[in-house]
Order: structure tokens, then C-alpha cells, then sequence
């Protein structure tokens, strides 16, 4: 039909599912039963308030196509700089980070530490890494003290290419097609970030030890993460963030002025607090607010490795990740023009995720089941266990595509369970300790400053 665009449509598609899915549904339900078995209504309640958000996502996941790599792009890796915040250049995983961007072949990677002493460790590294480079230049800088943020803000006005890839000093670009995949997205000028796909690497597939389960859990804590955003980006174009772990950004947009301020500053709570981590969290936010759109680009090139599942880190970790949610997801709610734009993920990832209780949602849908079974006098065990069977049926369905590459990990599914309900606890003491913005999962405490050393920000060329 004339004047009715693609755009148009993806806008409205989730508004009119939304409407069908809870006016309908839920109308429908409570004039039908309230007056014969309320619980029954409540119970058809609860059950749509938690599943037709599945349902949506199953749409948008099988609905998702990414970007090609087109033959002629937009941009190379020649128009690509990473930039490498770290106070842990002798980590185990920080060498193998710098080799597996090298053979990407960007343009420059920049290594941005804290104080003099980490400063050396990297120009060591860098130094040794020298011969691999090839055409990719090597710089080095650091600041007085420890932030992410500022960090990255150190870096940008260095910048010179029309891409700048944020990335974490423990991930790896598997493949030498990484920089073509993630840059396909580009080829459309109104997308301003894209988001990589994430991979925990898997130790011991099939293990029943601790460190196995532990890094299991870890796994498939990224591979939910995966699931949700080609679901929702499918759907409206939003995403629950794009993870600082690896994002691409035009840098257009990554130097604005009044965004790097912001994002050096931000507080919370009524500017009480300030913050240090919720990074990447206040650039997708701002992405979105300046009409940029975000692509998500699932394919097995734009895939990122990294390293999770240590313990006990991963508990500070999965603390840190949850108070994040509950600081920054109200501030997209309150905005009108996100909740009209992004309507499915608004109110399916956003709100969605500040509700998510799994233990507090399963025992009510199970508990108003047996209600309305015994308001009926039709009590049945069967009907529960069906119940539970599909609770447990439902939580393996975004893990299929890690039992596909892993198949050993399928007797291990059960910890997967039993973590979603743990899960519930760590994001209740999450929410009231929400004020706590410390970089839980890393001491940044251990790290040696160095106020004094006017020489410590000075970028040094280690190869070029």
C-alpha cells in the first residue's frame, strides 16, 4: 500500500501485538471466569503476564536476519580503531586479546591504563607484540586513577578513523572476518552502534565439578543475553544494552562533546552518587536518544569470546549487572519518546527485566493452579506437573543453540534451573543495595595510582 513503509510497520507491530496480547487476552479472561473461578482468571493473568513476552521473543528470534557483508562496504578495517581499557596487562587473557584484534588488521589499537607502573607493563606487552602488528599502529596512555570511563574519554580525542571499537581487556575476535561482520550493519548511515554476539568460552564441557558447573551457568548467562537481543531487535530495533564487552560505534558519535561529559559525570539518585560502572548502559541509552538506531549483528564472524565463570568473582559480578538494571532501566521508562518508538522493549525488556523474579513468578502461577483446581473440585496433580514441566521446558529454549555446540552440557541443565531461582535472591538484595556503585567482581583498590605524574597521560607510539 501506498505510503506505508517497512519502518512503519515494524513501529506499530509490537504496539498492536501488545494491545492483542494483554487487552484481549486478559479482558477476555476475567469476563469469562471472574464470576465462576476467579483464581482460574488470576492464574490466566499471571500465565500471560509471563509468557506472551516469551512467545514475542520466539516471533522476533526466528523473524531476525542480519545485515550481509556487502562487497563494496561503507567502511574496512583501515577505518577501524579499538580502544583497550585495562589495569591487568599481565592477565592471563590480555596478550591473546591485542594478538586476536591483530589479526583483524584495524587501523590502531589503543591501550589506555592507570599510573606509571601499568603504563610500563603495557608498553611492554605492546613491545613484544610488535613483529604482528603489521600495518596496525600500537599506542599506549594511561590516567591517575582507575575508571572505565574515563579511560575511554583519555582516548577519543586520539581518534581518527570513522569507527572505534570499545572492547574489554579478556575478550578475543575469533575469526579474521570479525571487523567485516561487524561493520556490514554501517552500510545503513542511520545506525550508529552495533552490538556483537557473546561467548563465554566453555572449559569443561560435561563436568560435574564446581569450576565446570560455575562456567556452564556463566555460559549461558551470555547466550540468554544473545537470545533476547536478536529477539527485541527484530521486533522494534531496541536492545537492553549494548554490552561494553565489545561495541562498535561511529565515532561521530562517541566523541560528542556533550555525551562524553555526561558520560564522565553521571550520578544517580537525585545526584548523590556517582558512577563508575553502567557504561555502556548510559551510551546505548544515548544512542537511542539521539535517533541513532542500534543493530544487533548475530552471526558466528561477529562472534566475541571471553572468559567468565571464575569463582568467586562471578558473585560480585552478577550483583553488579543487577543493580545496573534496576538504576538504569527506569530511566529509559520515563522517557515518552522511548516508550513510543520502542514499545515492545520498553515494556517486554525493560520493565520485563526490573520484574523478573523467576522464583516469586513460578510459585504463584503454581500456587493459583491448585487454587483454581480446587475452587473447580477438578483437582488433578497431572495438570501441576504439566505446569512444572512446561516452567523447566521453557527455560532450555534460549540454551539450545550452547546444547548444539556442547551436547555433553545437557545433563547439566538442571543447575541451569536451579540458578534462575538463586538468581531470584541475588537480584532481590540486588535492588536494595541499588545505591551501591562499586565495581563489584574487580578490586580496583589493589591498583597504584600516580596523582602527581604529569608524564603518566603522555601517548607513547610503540609501533606504528
Amino acid at each position: 500500500m501506498p505510503g506505508i513503509t517497512r519502518e512503519a510497520v515494524q513501529a506499530w507491530l509490537p504496539r498492536i501485538a501488545l494491545i492483542l496480547a494483554f487487552g484481549g487476552c486478559l479482558t477476555s479472561t476475567w469476563l469469562l471466569l471472574v464470576d465462576t473461578n476467579i483464581w482460574l482468571a488470576v492464574f490466566c493473568t499471571l500465565f500471560a503476564l509471563r509468557y506472551v513476552r516469551l512467545f514475542g521473543h520466539l516471533i522476533g528470534y526466528w523473524c531476525y536476519r542480519p545485515p550481509p557483508v556487502n562487497p563494496d562496504p561503507s567502511f574496512t578495517r583501515k577505518d577501524v580503531t579499538v580502544i583497550l581499557p585495562t589495569i591487568d596487562p599481565n592477565g592471563p587473557d590480555f596478550q591473546e586479546c591485542i594478538r586476536s584484534i591483530l589479526t583483524n588488521g584495524v587501523a590502531s589499537i589503543i591501550v589506555i591504563t592507570v599510573g606509571a607502573e601499568l603504563k610500563a607493563e603495557c608498553r611492554r606487552v605492546l613491545g613484544a607484540l610488535v613483529p604482528e602488528a603489521g600495518e596496525t599502529s600500537l599506542r599506549v596512555s594511561a590516567i591517575a586513577k582507575p575508571s572505565k570511563r574515563r579511560q575511554i574519554n583519555h582516548a577519543m580525542p586520539h581518534i581518527t578513523t570513522a569507527i572505534t571499537i570499545l572492547a574489554d581487556d579478556h575478550v578475543f575476535f575469533p575469526t579474521p572476518n570479525f571487523i567485516p561482520a561487524v561493520l556490514a550493519p554501517f552500510d545503513n548511515k542511520k545506525v550508529g552502534v552495533v552490538a556483537t554476539k557473546k561467548r563465554v568460552r566453555r572449559t569443561t564441557p560435561g563436568k560435574w565439578t564446581w569450576h565446570s558447573i560455575v562456567n556452564f551457568i556463566a555460559c549461558n548467562y551470555l547466550e540468554r543475553h544473545n537470545w533476547e537481543l536478536r529477539a527485541s531487535n527484530a521486533i522494534d530495533g531496541g536492545v537492553f544494552v549494548v554490552s561494553g564487552r565489545t561495541a562498535v560505534y561511529r565515532t561521530d558519535l562517541l566523541a560528542d562533546r556533550e555525551l562524553l561529559h555526561g558520560f564522565c559525570e553521571e550520578k544517580f539518585f537525585f545526584g548523590r552518587f556517582e558512577l563508575n560502572p553502567d557504561d555502556d548502559n548510559y551510551l546505548t541509552r544515548n544512542t537511542l536518544e539521539k535517533g541513532w538506531l542500534i543493530r544487533f549483528q548475530d552471526t558466528e564472524d561477529a562472534t566475541i569470546e571471553t572468559t567468565l565463570g571464575e569463582w568467586p568473582k562471578i558473585n560480585g559480578q552478577l550483583l553488579r549487572w543487577a543493580r545496573t538494571t534496576f538504576r538504569s532501566n527506569p530511566i529509559m521508562l520515563r522517557n515518552p519518546d522511548f516508550l513510543y518508538r520502542y514499545t515492545w522493549s520498553a515494556f517486554q525488556v525493560y520493565l520485563a527485566g526490573m520484574l523478573n523474579f523467576a522464583a516469586l513468578w513460578d510459585a504463584l502461577l503454581i500456587f493459583t493452579l491448585v487454587r483454581a483446581s480446587q475452587a473447580a473440585s477438578t483437582f488433578s496433580a497431572a495438570v501441576v506437573v504439566f505446569l512444572v514441566l512446561w516452567i523447566i521446558a521453557t527455560k532450555a529454549i534460549k540454551l539450545i543453540p550452547h546444547f548444539y555446540r556442547h551436547p555433553a552440557d545437557v545433563g547439566l541443565f538442571v543447575f541451569q534451573v536451579l540458578f534462575a531461582y538463586v538468581h531470584s535472591f541475588f537480584k532481590l538484595w540486588a535492588l536494595v543495595t541499588f545505591w551501591d556503585c562499586g565495581w563489584s567482581g574487580r578490586n580496583l583498590d589493589d591498583v597504584n595510582v600516580d596523582e602527581n605524574d604529569n608524564d603518566v597521560t603522555a601517548f607513547e607510539v610503540v609501533a606504528v
